[in-house]
C-alpha cells in the first residue's frame, strides 16, 4: 500500500507541475515568473519535511501523512476555483509544497521499520521504483494529456490520484504495513556503532549532492519548458525528455540494490556526480530533443545515485525513534537544492538568457562536489587519527 502511495502522490504533483509550467510558457510567461513558482513549491516543502518528520515521531506517522495528503487535494484544487490573477498559482504551489512535506518523511520512515540492510534497500528499491514511475507517468502521460485532450485534463486528473492516495493512506497501519512486507528484516544483525558512524558521514556527503543535483533538475522541471517552447519542442516531446530521466533513476536503482558494492564507497558517488556535470552542459549546448534527452539520462544518474544512497544510510546512521526526523531533514536538503535552482535560475533566465539557469546549475554541481571531496579527506584524516 505505501507503494501505491508513493506512486499516487508523485503521479499527481507532476501531473499539476506539467499542466501549470506548460500554459504559463505558452502564454509566454516570464522564467522568473516560472523560477518562483518552483521556488514557493520546494521552500514550502523543504520547512515542511523538516517539522513534519520530527512531528511524526511524536504524534504518529500515519496521522501526518494523511494531514498532507488532504491538504495536497486542497492545494491542486486552488486553480479550479479561482481562475484569474497569478496569485493562484503561487498559493497552489506553496500549498501543494506544505501538503507532499507531510507526507513523504512519515512513509519513508514506515518503510524503514523493523529492517535490516538488505530488507530496507529491498523496500526503498520497490518505493524509488514506486514514485518515479509516479513521476514518469505524470511527464508523459501530461504531456499527452494537454495534446490530446484539454489543458485543463492533467491538472482533473492529478486532483483525482491525490483523492485516491488519501484513501490508501486511510488504509496503511502506521506499524503492520512495514512489519509484513519482509519479516525476515527483523532477524538480519543490528547496525553497529562504526557502522553507524561511517553512516552518518556519507549521510552529510550526501545531502550536499541531493542539494546540488535537485538545483539541476528544478531548473530543468521549471525553466526546460520555456526552452522547449522557444525550441519548436512539442509538449508531448517535451514529456519524452524528461520521462527517459525517470526511467534512467530506477535502472540505477536496480543496479545499487543488486550489486551493493557501493556501500562506504565514497568514490562512486563521485563517479555519478561527474556523469551529471556532462549530462547538464549537454543540456547547456543542445538543440534538439535527442541531445537534451541524452543530458537528462546523465543528470539523472547523479540524482538516482546519491537519493538512494542517502536513503540507505539514514536507515543505518539512525535508530527507529529518530527516523521520521532522519527522513524529513534528507528530504528537506532536496527540495532547499530545488528550491534554489527555481530561483535563481528564473533570475539567471531573465537576465542573461534561456541557458543561463543550466550553466549555473553545472557550476554548483562542480562547487558541491569539491566541497564533498574536502569533507571527505578531512573526516578520513580525523578518523585515522583517532583510530
Amino acid at each position: 500500500m505505501l507503494y501505491l502511495i508513493a506512486w499516487l502522490t508523485d503521479c499527481a504533483l507532476i501531473l499539476f507541475v506539467f499542466s501549470v509550467t506548460r500554459v504559463l510558457a505558452e502564454q509566454q510567461a516570464s522564467p522568473w515568473t516560472l523560477g518562483t513558482l518552483g521556488a514557493a513549491f520546494f521552500l514550502a516543502s523543504a520547512l515542511s519535511s523538516t517539522l513534519a518528520g520530527r512531528l511524526s515521531d511524536r504524534v504518529g506517522r500515519k496521522a501526518v501523512a494523511i494531514s498532507g495528503s488532504i491538504g495536497l487535494v486542497a492545494s491542486l484544487s486552488v486553480l479550479l476555483l479561482f481562475d484569474s490573477g497569478a496569485w493562484r498559482f503561487y498559493v497552489a504551489y506553496a500549498c501543494a509544497g506544505i501538503s507532499v512535506g507531510h507526507v513523504y518523511p512519515p512513509v519513508i520512515a514506515l518503510l524503514s521499520q523493523c529492517a535490516g540492510p538488505r530488507e530496507a534497500s529491498r523496500r526503498f528499491l520497490r518505493f524509488g521504483l514506486a514514485f518515479n514511475l509516479g513521476i514518469l507517468f505524470g511527464q508523459v502521460g501530461g504531456g499527452w494529456l494537454y495534446d490530446h485532450l484539454s489543458p485543463t485534463a492533467p491538472l482533473l486528473t492529478a486532483i483525482g490520484l491525490a483523492v485516491a492516495t488519501v484513501l490508501c493512506l486511510c488504509g496503511v497501519s502506521d506499524r503492520a504495513d512495514a512489519e509484513s512486507d519482509g519479516a525476515s528484516g527483523a532477524n538480519e544483525p543490528e547496525v553497529g556503532p562504526q557502522e553507524r558512524a561511517s553512516a552518518r558521514r556519507f549521510i552529510r556527503l550526501a545531502w550536499l549532492a541531493n542539494c546540488a543535483g535537485m538545483f539541476s533538475m528544478s531548473t530543468l522541471w521549471f525553466l526546460f519548458p520555456s526552452l522547449a517552447v522557444s525550441l519548436g519542442i512539442p509538449a508531448e516531446e517535451h514529456g519524452l525528455v524528461l520521462g527517459v530521466g525517470r526511467v534512467t533513476v530506477m535502472c540505477v536503482y536496480l543496479l545499487m540494490h543488486a550489486v551493493p558494492i557501493w556501500h562506504h564507497r565514497f568514490r562512486f558517488s563521485v563517479a555519478a556526480q561527474f556523469l551529471g556535470l556532462a549530462g547538464m552542459l549537454m543540456v547547456c549546448v543542445g538543440n534538439r530533443p535527442v541531445a537534451m534527452a541524452t543530458g537528462v539520462v546523465l543528470l539523472s544518474v547523479l540524482l538516482g545515485y546519491n537519493y538512494f544512497a542517502s536513503l540507505y544510510y539514514n536507515r543505518s546512521g539512525h535508530d527507529e525513534g529518530g527516523k521520521g526526523a532522519a527522513f524529513g531533514l534528507n528530504e528537506a536538503f532536496l527540495s532547499m537544492g530545488a528550491g534554489g535552482g527555481s530561483l535563481l535560475g528564473g533570475w539567471a533566465a531573465s537576465e542573461m538568457g534561456q541557458r543561463a539557469p543550466f550553466q549555473i546549475a553545472a557550476a554548483v554541481i562542480v562547487m558541491g562536489l569539491c566541497v564533498q571531496v574536502a569533507w571527505f579527506l578531512v573526516g578520513r584524516d580525523s578518523s585515522s587519527s583517532s583510530s
